[in-house]
């Protein structure tokens, strides 16, 4: 186990927890957890587009990708409360639970499709 590496993780995690939480505050979401929507949505993209550039030649280091990919991403991204969300909204609507899974799910595997051939395209 490298702790020289662990300690990339946790800091990108802080950074990613931390805008996550600020995300989150900044966008009202009296009906649909439109924040956490958003950093899910986002994350996915940004991901899919780093990934993107390591498939199209681009050398990212084992500590960069943890940094930003495990760390930041990873931490600003998040399924548990994406998960606790829609139990929440789907008491008082389950419609808008629906909604916001499927734009969720589908929105985050797109967007990250998205961001890994539009970033493999550019760098071409």
């Amino acid at each position: 186990m490298d702790l020289r590496l662990i300690a990339f993780v946790a800091a990108g995690g802080a950074i990613g927890a931390v805008a996550r939480y600020l995300l989150q505050q900044w966008i009202p979401s009296d009906t649909m957890p439109w924040g956490t929507m958003a950093a899910n949505l986002v994350g996915s993209f940004l991901l899919g587009a780093m990934f993107g550039a390591i498939a199209a030649g681009s050398v990212l280091s084992e500590e960069t990708v943890l940094l930003l990919g495990t760390g930041v991403l990873g931490a600003f991204t998040t399924m548990s409360t994406f998960a606790v969300d829609a139990i929440r909204i789907g008491d008082d609507n389950p419609s808008n639970s629906i909604t916001m899974a499927l734009i969720t799910v589908v929105g985050s595997i797109g967007l990250a499709w998205v961001g890994w051939r539009l970033t493999a395209a550019i760098m071409a």
